[in-house]
């Protein structure tokens, strides 16, 4: 081996030696470890703070914050699909899972109810069946003897085992239940609609915020451009103004993008009522908001409620299940009179044979009829019965009562809030009024160079400009807010919502 060869084997040698020589280096854990107190040990005294020292206070750096970076979020992108109220409903009523769940629960009830119409039918029944004994046997005179015989019978036949008095009520029953769940049905379609549309009026009034937002945003720009202007000209009233009008720009392109999220928010709600793609992003086909007119301003509130009592489905169900009540403890109480029916008919071939022989088949006919009247445990049994469903009744019944207090409380509610936002509402047009003469006043004169000094005040236009975005959003919140009471009296009455439209 040469010297050369000899030295780059010590060099590879020390370099691996060395870095085995060096520890690793660890990373030291900053996560704070939660401490638990040891079942049984006293927990630790609280550590004392000295009352002389404060804590230091808050104070706000004048300087403008450091940029954030401007990469943004693409999760936000998204088609849109223009949506309108009729579809809303339309979509309601297609793919509501709770809509869907009631109408199932309409069906298998009526699957019931049919099934009770039909107990008076006896069961068809077919088949075979072997028979083989082995062993000692007594005959009617009391003889015991050994014998060992087969027999093999095949055929059919029909079978009855009916109570007259279930054949006769069940039915009855049945159809009551099948009532109730048909209106639980109309009802759970009333409040799946009822939380479509207020959803559909969240959507409607962020985009109306956002057009709202718009027009005040195109203000404050041009606010920010006559103050630049008499910056530049040295015309300015203060020193702050461009400062000022840039604020209140920044601030309404903030308002703008928060709005952006409220809508798309309002979007995604509506979205999961109507269980759509929730990529989608819904927007209002017609973003204009009117005040609807739902109720007859002329109907008093007695009126209301004794529309309500009529027509509201939660309370026709609960009618229903009383019926349905009624009908049981009348079969309890004349159950007894009624006759228990049991009939069996057998038809086929039979044969048989000594010890294992099956043969010699002929036709065979069997039949047994059974009539008979049952008192369940000496009757005492079914007086309990009697009086359980006695009970179920009152239960019912009283129901029946709670769920007409409640309807009639929630109109009166509903009736109240909708007569106080219409009340409001035209309180807020007159707020706009107000402020749209100002602002024009105020445009005539002030928005221009002003004063003995022909100097520019961004102060009045800003003054301006907030109080008619203040009115128009405060409308703007009044009309969905009748709206929506509007649409929550509408249904508390019973009305599905989707007449509205037509």
């Amino acid at each position: 081996m040469s010297l050369r060869h000899l030295y780059n084997t010590w060099f590879i040698i020390a370099v691996l030696v060395a870095g085995c020589a060096t520890p690793p280096v660890e990373l030291a854990d900053t996560t704070p470890t939660p401490t638990r107190p040891v079942s049984g040990a006293t927990p630790a005294e609280p550590t004392r703070v000295d009352p002389e020292i404060r804590p230091a206070q808050a104070t706000v750096d004048p300087t403008p914050p450091t940029p954030l970076p401007t990469a943004k979020p693409a999760y936000g992108a998204s088609a849109t699909l223009p949506i309108d109220l009729p579809t809303v409903f339309r979509l309601v009523n297609a793919n509501s899972p709770a809509v869907g769940f009631a109408r199932a629960r309409v069906r298998e009830a009526m699957a019931r109810q049919d099934k009770a119409e039909v107990l008076w039918l006896p069961n068809l029944q077919t088949g075979a069946a072997y028979n083989r004994f082995d062993g000692q046997t007594q005959n009617q005179s009391g003889s015991v003897f050994g014998v060992s015989r087969s027999n093999l019978f095949g055929g059919g036949g029909t079978a009855l085992a009916v109570d007259t008095a279930e054949a006769y009520y069940q039915p009855l029953v049945a159809r009551q239940l099948t009532r109730a769940e048909s209106f639980a049905a109309q009802g759970t379609t009333l409040t799946a609609q009822l939380d479509a549309a207020l959803a559909y009026f969240d959507l409607l009034q962020a985009h109306a915020l956002l057009a709202v937002n718009a027009d005040t945003l195109a203000r404050a720009e041009q606010m920010l451009k006559y103050a630049k202007n008499a910056q530049a000209s040295q015309l300015s009233k203060t020193a702050g103004d461009v400062n000022r009008a840039q604020t209140e720009v920044y601030l309404r392109q903030q308002e703008r993008l928060d709005l952006d999220g409220r809508a798309g928010a309002a979007a995604a709600r509506l979205g999961r009522l109507l269980l759509l793609d929730p990529a989608v992003v819904l927007v209002p086909a017609d973003p204009k908001v009117t005040a609807l007119e739902l109720i007859d301003p002329t109907k008093t509130l007695d009126d209301l409620v004794a529309i309500s009592i009529a027509n509201h489905p939660d309370l026709a169900a609960n009618r229903a299940l009383a019926l349905a009540a009624w009908e049981r403890v009348r079969k309890a109480r004349n159950g007894m009179f009624l006759p228990k029916v049991a009939l069996q008919e057998a038809v086929g071939s039979f044969g048989g044979g000594i010890n294992a022989d099956v043969s010699n088949f002929s036709a065979r006919n069997a039949l047994t009829v059974q009539l008979y009247w049952e008192l369940e445990n000496l009757g005492f049994g079914t007086a309990a019965s009697l009086r359980a469903e006695r009970a179920a009744y009152d239960q019912a019944t009283y129901r029946v009562a709670d769920a007409q207090a409640r309807i009639a409380a929630d109109v009166a509610e509903a009736a109240r809030i909708a007569a106080a936002k219409a009340a409001g509402l035209d309180l807020a047009r007159k707020a706009i009024g107000e402020a749209a003469e100002l602002y024009r006043k105020l445009q005539e004169s002030s928005f221009n160079m002003v004063g003995p000094k022909a100097q520019y005040d961004a102060l009045e236009p800003l003054l301006a400009i907030q109080s008619l975005n203040q009115a128009r959003t405060q409308y703007l919140t009044a009309l969905i807010e009748y709206d929506k009471a509007q649409f929550r009296l509408f249904t508390a009455l019973g009305h599905p919502a989707e007449c509205t439209t037509r």
